[in-house]
């Protein structure tokens, strides 16, 4: 990739979206063909003072052996290492960056369904303080997409769009402006957007909504909040008051709702990845909070299987306002990459909510989260709802009805 972009992406990823400084420990999480980035975030880091720079490298396709290979009983329990890291990372307070690009997006397709459920839940227990950690910002964290040739085919195959050239540099070609890589000061124009994002998620919190309610092709949903549901947006702060931005590109403002209070039915608007499938044109009925019915043209068994992981799996951590007319959703792709595609539109998580944005949670036991409505669950999945043709609507706590999203751009 160009030497220019490579270095504006490495210091997005340190200043802005970690504030990144003398002493820290990094954690980079990559594939191999992030190599390029890997090495020049590790650069900056030892350049910014680093304590410890660690890479811990994924492999999908080495992943895939495991899962057909190993017997079934090594499923059921993570290796001891896998909690004394992250226990590790939170007690030394690591800073971490993920990038996110697959280097083989169908490494995982066919792979049995059940052992995917009982890794993925086995790994949640044994990284439970670390994914606390992640989940109420104790550790500055951040995720980034990386182009790969891989996953560069699969985007333009799937958003319909002919193949020219080398199709990873066609991909960043793509993604440069949704970072916006391509401004004079790269910095600053983060800084601005996501300083117009917190002032929006203060107009919806100084609204003191009770509800929220999505309509749209397929969707009549009803979201109830807690008096406790603080809107947030880009930005995040540590205790100790240090700023950073988990997710680059960010568009959306979100909260926690009520796990208790949700009603009606909601259509998918994108392809999401649930235990390693790919789902299609799913859909979720809710009654009292809770998922009582599902389906999907494809994948609709991982669905139900997912929804399935755990109590908290099958009910609301997150609700997510996106206005359709960002950079990711008038780029016309999908890019089957969470990342990327919770960004592009309105969306619900099913499962863990945050601790930022539900008010006083921190300070509370478990039977107090669950007595005010906080979602706890060993996943977080977002389902995006959103499009042109989905409109949002608040009610107030004295009834008044509130427009948010009109044709699926902000109005509120």
């Amino acid at each position: 990739m160009d030497s220019r972009i490579a270095k504006a992406f490495s210091d997005i990823a340190l200043d802005s979206c970690l504030s990144f400084g003398e002493g820290d420990r990094l954690r980079i999480q990559a594939e191999p063909p992030h190599r390029t980035l890997v090495h020049e975030i590790a650069a900056g880091a030892w350049d910014r003072g680093a304590r410890e720079v660690r890479v811990d490298w994924g492999d999908s396709r080495l992943s895939r052996i495991y899962f057909d290979k190993a017997k079934e009983d090594r499923f059921d329990e993570a290796p001891t290492w896998v909690g004394n890291d992250g226990k590790m990372f939170v007690d030394e307070g690591w800073c971490v960056i993920s990038l996110k690009g697959d280097e083989d997006p169908a490494a995982l397709d066919g792979v049995a369904p059940g052992r995917l459920q009982r890794h993925q839940r086995s790994r949640a227990l044994a990284l439970g303080p670390y994914r606390d950690a992640i989940m109420s910002n104790k550790i500055p964290w951040t995720v980034l997409p990386v182009a790969t040739e891989a996953w560069a085919k699969a985007v333009f195959t799937a958003s319909g769009r002919p193949l020219v050239g080398d199709p990873e540099t066609a991909l960043w070609e793509v993604l440069v402006p949704i970072l916006r890589l391509d401004r004079p000061d790269p910095a600053a124009a983060l800084r601005k957007h996501s300083e117009e994002l917190a002032a929006r998620a203060k107009r919806l919190s100084e609204l003191h909504l009770a509800e929220v309610h999505f309509t749209g092709p397929g969707t009549d949903l009803r979201i109830g909040l807690s008096p406790r549901s603080r809107w947030g947006g880009a930005g995040a702060t540590t205790p100790e008051g240090r700023f950073f931005l988990p997710n680059h590109p960010t568009e959306e403002i979100f909260t926690s709702p009520d796990n208790r209070l949700a009603e009606g039915r909601v259509a998918c608007t994108r392809p999401v990845k649930v235990l390693g499938e790919t789902v299609l044109g799913g859909w979720f009925e809710f009654h009292e909070g809770r998922v009582v019915a599902s389906g999907a043209k494809k994948g609709a068994a991982t669905l139900a299987r997912y929804l399935d992981v755990d109590p908290g799996a099958s009910r609301l951590g997150e609700v997510a306002i996106v206005d359709s007319f960002g950079p990711i959703w008038t780029s016309g792709f999908v890019f089957d990459n969470i990342l990327l595609d919770e960004n592009a539109s309105c969306h619900i998580a099913l499962g863990s909510a945050y601790v930022d944005v539900f008010e006083g949670a921190d300070a509370m036991n478990a039977e107090e989260r669950a007595a005010a409505g906080y979602n706890e669950a060993l996943v977080h999945t977002d389902f995006m709802i959103g499009s042109p043709e989905v409109d949002v609507e608040g009610t107030r706590l004295d009834g008044t009805i509130i427009k948010i999203l009109e044709g699926g751009k902000f109005v509120a």
